[in-house]
């Protein structure tokens, strides 16, 4: 089956190579082209190495042009082992502005696809750029840069030294202002050693790394210094122009210009190129903050996959089965295969032998289930509810329940906010636990957090988070951390443009009044509680729900609800001691500060 291959073609100047390109360099250049491969449904491009994007959501914002390069009938896997080979060539350190980009790339991946070259007027940019007075003047530096070109040089047509060609002047004769913005300057820097000793002496350092030929930097810079000089004494900003400062452009590997490189307490944390002022103005604040208790904590769900008492649950269920409505022999039968199917689970897991298949389960286990729940009164459900907890531990069992028509998970959720958590305790508590094991597999932990299942995954979060139970309110601050570990994954994973995720477990879109519901719940049981480690728990969830967030609306109305009085007051009373939680504590007041200020500003 055939491929569609498109070119997208970009113009990094955004249109002002067209208008200034003549009175600047001596000739007419229609733009300043970037270009990327669009086949597979992802967009190939080249910059810090081959990278990939849903098409169209690349840094670069909307193609200018898209090429029609044809058809290949090149199979996918074929094309990813190319693109595997071409990492070799096509790395970070390899890039070179003249011989060595984006376009040498895109030619390379059409010519193996389609066998044709990308427009001349894209590839030829270079030899006609250095082909006029202020190409051959700026050569120099391009190589001192990225190291010698192959593209022959002309000779000056004007036998001018190459420091005077397109400037009427030589280069030592330019100065580095600073730039102002209000009277207050965001600050040029050729010293190398200084701008080290600046971004080591303060907590947040940004970086803007441009040059004098360059006409994207010019549109940029102006909102750079509005951002910069708005933060205040929260990040100190630096200007480079690695044209008069070709030791710290070589120094810190600076590729194009514009870049901005963002540094946190001395480390490089972040950087981006491009005149893109909507990455520039998106930054957002938690990315600024030393977070290391939140980041030193486990993306993992907690679950319960205790497989040690299978025996006594299932002897349990057996005496709750009422005589009269007792399983049939075919039942009883099913029954037991469940049973051994468990303990042959237990079993491989202990001896690290191979797992049951899923044909020795029975082929009527999901009915039977379906009918013993029918049987029993709720308040004598759980040690039902306990066996199918340690079946959905099992991914191929995950998987029913994931695709399940009878909404099974969903009405059992749903359950414990009809009963209440005080009406059966034991069965709330097992179906906290079963709600915590879907997060055991990506599928069955998208589906419990799906549009379809949201809403009951909801009610017994917050129907069980003020428990009097000790052991419910520490189950369910489990299950606030797991939600909030997968709201954390899918929001790192939509931002994710390099490495996206092909699993297709990404959640669909929260509403925002679900997510303030969890949180209005989390906050309360926050309040009341006197367990640290349930604290713990409720902490982190908070901080998955709100970091990197970009409407702000969960750290403000974290912020509304007093959590950061609240987490002050828990670290003075010592009902938080260890360092670690107090130190996540601090944090998520940072992430709730930091963000309501954002938000201010922005308003």
């Amino acid at each position: 089956m055939s491929e569609r291959v498109t070119l997208f073609v970009y113009d990094l100047s955004q249109g002002m190579a067209r208008t200034m390109s003549l009175g600047l360099v001596g000739r007419q250049i229609d733009a300043i082209y970037h270009t990327s491969v669009v086949i597979f449904g992802r967009e190939f491009f080249y910059g810090q190495g081959i990278m990939s994007a849903i098409p169209g959501t690349t840094p670069h914002g909307q193609p200018m042009e898209r090429v029609d390069m044809g058809e290949t009938e090149i199979p996918q896997e074929v094309f990813m082992e190319f693109m595997d080979n071409m990492r070799e060539t096509y790395t970070a350190d390899a890039y070179h502005l003249l011989d060595n980009n984006c376009n040498n790339f895109t030619n390379d991946v059409c010519q193996f696809l389609v066998g044709k070259n990308i427009p001349d007027r894209i590839t030829s940019l270079p030899a006609d750029f250095l082909n006029t007075p202020f190409g051959q003047s700026m050569r120099p530096m391009i190589e001192g840069m990225f190291g010698p070109s192959r593209h022959t040089p002309s000779p000056s047509p004007f036998g001018l030294p190459a420091s005077t060609l397109g400037t009427g002047l030589p280069t030592s004769s330019f100065s580095a202002p600073s730039a102002t913005v209000g009277g207050a300057t965001v600050p040029f820097m050729t010293d190398l050693s200084l701008l080290r000793s600046t971004i080591q002496n303060n907590t947040a350092t940004v970086v803007y790394f441009t040059s004098a030929t360059c006409p994207p930097c010019r549109v940029i810079a102006p909102i750079y210094d509005e951002l910069v000089l708005s933060k205040g004494s929260q990040i100190k900003g630096v200007k480079v122009d690695i044209g008069m400062a070709q030791a710290i452009g070589g120094a810190y590997e600076v590729r194009s210009t514009p870049t901005f490189m963002f540094f946190l307490r001395g480390q490089k944390f972040s950087q981006f190129s491009g005149a893109d002022q909507a990455e520039l103005r998106s930054t957002h604040p938690h990315a600024l903050l030393s977070l290391h208790q939140y980041k030193g904590l486990s993306g993992t769900p907690i679950v319960f996959n205790s497989l040690d008492n299978v025996d006594p649950v299932f002897a349990k269920l057996k005496t709750f089965l009422p005589a009269e409505k007792g399983l049939t022999e075919t039942d009883t039968k099913q029954l037991d295969k469940i049973q051994a199917w468990l303990k042959k689970r237990a079993t491989a897991k202990a001896n690290q032998t191979p797992e049951p298949t899923m044909g020795e389960l029975g082929p009527s286990w999901k009915p039977l289930l379906t009918k013993i729940a029918s049987i029993l009164p709720y308040e004598n459900q759980f040690p039902l509810l306990d066996i199918l907890r340690m079946l959905i531990l099992h991914a191929r069992v995950a998987e029913v329940y994931a695709k399940d028509g009878n909404q099974t998970l969903i009405n059992t959720f749903k359950a414990v906010a009809t009963h209440g958590n005080e009406g059966s305790k034991p069965a709330a508590l097992m179906t906290l636990r079963i709600a915590c094991n879907a997060f055991s597999t990506p599928l069955l932990g998208t589906y419990v957090l799906s549009s379809m299942a949201r809403e009951s995954t909801k009610q017994l979060l917050v129907t069980t988070l003020l428990s009097t139970v000790d052991q419910q309110r520490q189950t369910a601050a489990s299950l606030a951390f797991d939600i909030g570990v997968k709201v954390a994954e899918s929001r790192s994973k939509a931002k994710d443009t390099t490495h996206p995720s092909l699993g297709g477990d990404i959640l669909e879109d929260l509403e925002e009044d679900w997510n303030m519901e969890c949180l209005s719940a989390i906050a309360a049981a926050m309040e009341k509680e006197a367990s640290e480690e349930i604290l713990h728990r409720l902490v982190a969830s908070v901080a998955n729900f709100i970091y990197m967030e970009e409407s702000h609306s969960g750290a403000v109305l974290m912020n509304i609800l007093g959590v950061p009085d609240v987490l002050r007051e828990k670290v003075q009373s010592k009902v938080v001691k260890s360092a670690n939680v107090v130190g996540l504590c601090q944090e998520v007041q940072e992430m709730i500060r930091t963000a309501v200020e954002a938000q201010s500003a922005s308003s």
